[in-house]
């Protein structure tokens, strides 16, 4: 209203109306100050046809009369919606003017982090929300605020708003941890951006946060490793692992030394027994525990040693069956004659020739055991993959193929084995450890001696809770402006094999699978689900459906989770059932109704008017109903928290009969 005033004195002033196009230029042709300080502006022109020319502002004013230019300083800017206009008054064309755009700045009186989650250690594969607070800024359009994760710039987000004076805003950032992020520290920082007309403006930051990821352990050398039991000298088999809290480790040997070789906690093992076998690593923490095998196995044997022993003794043989037969050449018809018959072989040697039978004896006794002692390891899982939730009883059998010395079981819990059966069974009333990996072993009678096989178990736990929400917004959604929704989950287990899926109604509109995480022990998860309403929308209803997929083995059908639906209100502008501007005749007498009905949210309120000064006060109601209304036009106006629209009756008059 000021500047009405000021605006309407300065074309009073001249008399004159005000020109739309004005040949003044003004320096700076823009201004950006802090809040408080001064600033000076001139104003000049071309033109050879000026009486006058002056400045304008709420903090005063400056006029020249015969001059070309015009300056005036503003000594503290004060206000945060200055106004600066420069005018002229012309001879010919009369008086112009132009309004010089004026920006005012106040950078932030502080900038913070509030995440109460930053305060511990953060848990790898969660995701965290981490709120920057920036309190008392202008104008917010020219705000970015940028998350710093370390020595890079992780996130940038820049404001929209029409505000010039101070507001507080606030920027978050979704962190999903990882083990890189150990360590690191993140902040926030908030800068006003006017593109160069403020060089060297300060930028205001926040504290700095240290990052703490709680990871499971990973080795160092991840592979399974084989090697061969050297002749002379001692083995060490490493499993170092990296891992926050600092892994434990244990160590299970091969059957045979298990009580006489024990090492606890020792990211690396040189057993003092040097013997063949599995060697089993667990390395573990809070956040999970992961198994490393190491494979000892016996040196080569030297196979061409072994054939010319072989041959030595084949040839030994049949020299002496020769040397027999010219010994004692009588039977050699009879020999023949019987087609060489190992019968008759048998009792001639056995008369004649001890010597040559025990040498043969021997000889097949050593291709017999060459030929046993390469069978494999035969031991067989019913059944090999197990399903379980959490809590329930569970029972698997390992059995062995060929004769065995000792069968067993190796696990934390209900360890077994047996001395005497093919079989051994491993029973747990109700399985609640979460990093419980069963193996059955065996000790054989032939090699390879012992070998063992671990139990594909997976231990499953449904969500505590699926919740849905908006994210940064509550009370109703406005047509057309984007939103996100965010479903969470808490303590679900193992989440690969966790499917997240969103509804509309019974519509499925988005799935989210978290395939890429590892952990076996329970999580907390979340999905983001981006919406931009319609009209059409209002009242439905969005779920998300939390759904462990666990394959073959696991229940059917698979367990879910529903959360609570979220019943989206959303505002939409007045539409008119009948938008087009309606013409109606009126009969003398007769009733008439003008239909103005609109759909809204909130519900549209209605006001008419009338072109007949004559009319009397009408309703404010959607539909006009009267026998007594007079010819015009009537302007029905449909307005809500968002729009207003209009729409015209045009009555006319016509005669009865006509």
């Amino acid at each position: 209203m000021r500047w009405f005033f000021i605006l309407s004195g300065v074309i009073a002033c001249a008399g004159q109306p005000v020109s739309s196009s004005c040949p003044v230029q003004m320096s700076p042709p823009s201004v950006v100050v802090r809040f408080g300080d001064s600033f000076s502006v001139n104003c000049s022109s071309s033109s050879d046809q000026i009486q006058s020319m002056g400045l304008e502002t709420m903090y005063g004013s400056t006029k020249t009369t015969g001059l070309s230019y015009v300056t005036i300083t503003i000594e503290s800017a004060t206000d945060w919606n200055i106004v600066v206009m420069c005018y002229i008054n012309r001879v010919v064309d009369g008086q112009c003017l132009e309004t010089l755009p004026v920006t005012v700045y106040k950078t932030p009186d502080r900038v913070s982090i509030s995440q109460p989650s930053l305060e511990g250690p953060l848990v790898e594969g969660n995701q965290y929300s981490i709120q920057c607070d920036i309190v008392n800024v202008a104008p917010v359009s020219n705000l970015s605020v940028h998350w710093h994760k370390g020595d890079t710039v992780s996130s940038t987000e820049r404001f929209d708003g029409s505000s010039v004076s101070p507001v507080n805003v606030t920027s978050v950032f979704n962190l999903t941890a990882q083990r890189g992020d150990d360590g690191t520290q993140i902040w926030c920082e908030a800068q006003l951006d006017f593109s160069g007309q403020v060089p060297n403006l300060t930028t205001i930051k926040s504290e700095s946060r240290d990052v703490i990821v709680l990871y499971s352990p990973t080795f160092m050398e991840p592979k399974n490793v084989t090697l061969e039991l050297p002749a002379r000298g001692k083995f060490t088999l490493d499993c170092a692992a990296a891992g926050k809290p600092t892994p434990v480790y244990s160590w299970q040997f091969p059957h045979s030394i298990q009580r006489t070789n024990r090492n606890e906690n020792q990211s690396s093992l040189a057993p003092s027994i040097q013997l063949p076998g599995t060697y089993r690593c667990t390395a573990s923490n809070s956040q999970g525990s992961k198994a490393k095998y190491f494979t000892v196995t016996e040196a080569t044997r030297n196979r061409t040693t072994f054939a010319a022993l072989v041959g030595g003794f084949v040839f030994l043989g049949v020299v002496i069956f020769i040397a027999g037969l010219f010994l004692f050449p009588a039977e050699l018809p009879s020999l023949f004659k019987l087609d060489f018959s190992l019968a008759l072989l048998h009792r001639r040697l056995s008369a004649e020739n001890n010597m040559g039978i025990n040498f043969l004896k021997w000889i097949l006794t050593l291709c017999m055991f060459h030929l046993v002692s390469g069978e494999g390891c035969s031991l067989i899982l019913k059944p090999s993959r197990v399903v379980v939730g959490f809590g329930e009883p569970v029972s698997v059998s390992c059995e062995a193929a060929r004769p065995v010395r000792v069968l067993g079981w190796e696990s934390a819990i209900s360890a077994a084995h047996t001395q005497q059966e093919l079989s051994v069974q491993w029973k747990v009333d109700s399985l609640i450890d979460w990093i419980e990996e069963p193996i059955c072993y065996g000790v054989f009678f032939t090699a390879p001696r012992q070998c063992e096989e671990k139990l594909n178990l997976v231990l499953y736990k449904t969500p505590d809770s699926v919740s849905i929400r908006p994210v940064n917004h509550t009370g109703p959604m406005v047509e057309g402006k984007e939103y996100q929704l965010l479903c969470e989950v808490q303590n679900i287990a193992p989440v690969q094999y966790l499917t997240l899926r969103w509804y509309k109604g019974q519509t499925e509109v988005y799935k989210h699978s978290f395939a890429e995480l590892t952990s076996s022990s329970p999580v907390q998860v979340s999905s983001v689900l981006m919406v931009t309403p319609t009209k059409a929308e209002n009242g439905a209803q969005y779920r998300c459906v939390a759904e462990l997929e666990l394959g073959p083995e696991g229940p059917r059908p698979p367990p879910t989770v529903t959360s609570e639906p979220l019943n989206a209100s959303v505002y939409f502008p007045p539409t008119f059932l009948s938008p087009e501007p309606e013409v109606l005749d009126l009969v003398v007498g007769a009733e008439i109704t003008l239909n103005c009905t609109a759909t809204g949210n909130p519900t549209p309120m209605y006001s008419w008017q009338s072109s007949n000064p004559n009319e009397e006060r009408m309703e404010d109601e959607a539909a006009l109903t009267s026998p007594s209304l007079l010819p015009g036009t009537y302007t029905c106006t449909a307005s809500n928290a968002l729009e207003k629209k209009s729409k015209q009756f045009v009555v006319k008059a016509k005669t009865k009969g006509v």
